[in-house]
């Protein structure tokens, strides 16, 4: 009849194992106890705590450098002088050299074609480029503040 389920016990000094009805050869030393003055301290707010959650989208991350606030105005205005360059202001130079590009495009068809497809294609695509330049310039630019922490 055993008194204890197998597992690590303190058995004269040291930690040996039970196996449920004798004690086997395999020992160890016993755990040292530590002391509240021996334990840790705890972590300050500048270190890194392990496994600690991520932070809510939006939210600066912890230690990361904070960047500068995009002005949805500036981009819109630079987007009605220049399409697609308040876009790449707001570092969306893919569709900024889109936009400048279909832009240009129109304008080539406008002055090589004169006024022959001036209504059905050129024109057309210089408004187009023109406008959804500025709203994505002015777009990307709330956003790129709303990722990085700003209010609108």
């Amino acid at each position: 009849m055993t008194e204890h389920k197998p597992g690590w016990y303190e058995h004269q000094g040291e930690r040996r194992y039970w196996d449920g009805t004798q004690w086997t050869h395999s020992a160890s030393a016993p755990a040292p106890a530590l002391s509240p003055a021996a334990a840790p301290p705890p972590p300050t707010t500048g270190q890194v705590m392990p496994y600690a959650p991520p932070p809510a989208y939006g939210a600066p991350h912890p230690g990361a450098v904070p960047v500068a606030r995009k002005e949805p105005a500036i981009a819109l205005v630079v987007s009605f002088l220049i399409p697609g360059v308040g876009s790449m202001m707001n570092g969306d130079v893919g569709p900024g050299i889109g936009f400048l590009g279909l832009w240009l495009f129109g304008l080539v068809l406008v002055i090589c074609l004169g006024w022959i497809l001036v209504g059905f294609i050129g024109l057309p695509l210089m408004l187009v480029a023109w406008g959804w330049g500025m709203y994505h310039a002015y777009q990307g630019a709330v956003d790129f503040n709303r990722r990085n922490g700003y209010a609108n």
